[in-house]
């Protein structure tokens, strides 16, 4: 069982066993951002949602909680422990687990409308999506060919990231786009991008099979090397009306060529990225964000 996983539970334990959907999530949300302990370095990200501050990632998480028995839901969209959730609760990481407790001590007697009250106003970025009220407005980025890539993220910080950048839409350049980590597979990020106010584009003409990465692993840079020369000199080549289809969309609106790797040198983005700006001339810009 995951750190942060436990680490919900023990909010719960100390919320005397049960809580909302809302008071959890803006909890967590303060454990993050208000804790010296931030909930351990693995702990959930959030992004601006239609009540300010939200996690997807959270809230499959405890899904998956309640199927195991961890869990019950309530009436009034509660989440109740179990007696195995009071026991794996108890074996929350000290350190995160008594910050935790601190936030859930402080703001189990506020009401909903003051717990909102209090994150909104110390977290305006987070109210950009919110239907109750909106705090800060939502960047447009300038003009550029973005790149950007998830690993080591998960997926409400890569999504908080490109709506930071003030982008508008994402273009997967992944060949098959599947992924072991929430949020990445291709039906599941097209609809939180949906949720989001971003448009998911797929465009597996350039991307590169997993059956010609099979030795990237242990090859090193020369086998990199020789990847993208391979890339470059076939697939650049021969899906021109894909590339042009791709600047089109970059010329349009706000857009971002993802993929998986972190580091653009290590990826594929970064040449397509080069015939994708010398048709829109505009400049490119490789994002990073923060785990």
């Amino acid at each position: 069982m995951l750190h942060r996983q436990r680490l919900i539970l023990s909010m719960l334990a100390h919320a005397g066993g049960g809580a909302t959907h809302l008071e959890v999530t803006k909890w967590a949300f303060l454990v993050k951002t208000e804790t010296e302990s931030a909930g351990g370095s693995s702990f959930y990200q959030f992004v601006p949602y239609q009540y300010g501050p939200f996690s997807f990632g959270l809230f499959q998480e405890v899904a998956a909680m309640v199927r195991n028995g961890l869990l019950v839901e309530v009436p009034g969209s509660r989440w109740q422990l179990t007696d195995a959730g009071h026991t794996e609760a108890r074996r929350a990481e000290p350190t995160s687990a008594a910050a935790a407790r601190s936030i859930v001590l402080r703001f189990r007697n506020k009401t909903a409308d003051e717990l909102m009250e209090y994150v909104y106003d110390r977290h305006k970025w987070f109210t950009v999506n919110s239907k109750r009220k909106k705090l800060a407005e939502r960047p447009l980025a300038k003009p550029a060919v973005y790149t950007a890539g998830y690993e080591g993220l998960l997926i409400d910080g890569f999504l908080n990231g490109l709506l930071k950048a003030g982008l508008k839409r994402l273009i997967d350049v992944r060949h098959n786009p599947i992924a072991r980590r929430y949020g990445f597979h291709k039906s599941t990020l097209t609809r939180l991008c949906g949720n989001l106010g971003i448009e998911y584009r797929h465009v597996p003409e350039l991307g590169i099979p997993s059956a010609d990465r099979q030795d990237l692993a242990d090859g090193g840079l020369a086998a990199r090397t020789t990847l993208f020369r391979s890339y470059e000199q076939t697939t650049l080549t021969e899906q021109t009306a894909a590339v042009a289809g791709v600047a089109a969309l970059v010329s349009e609106e706000p857009s971002v060529l993802v993929c998986m790797e972190a580091k653009p040198c290590e990826c594929h983005r970064s040449h397509l990225a080069k015939p994708v700006a010398a048709l829109t001339q505009l400049p490119i810009v490789h994002l990073e964000f923060a785990a």
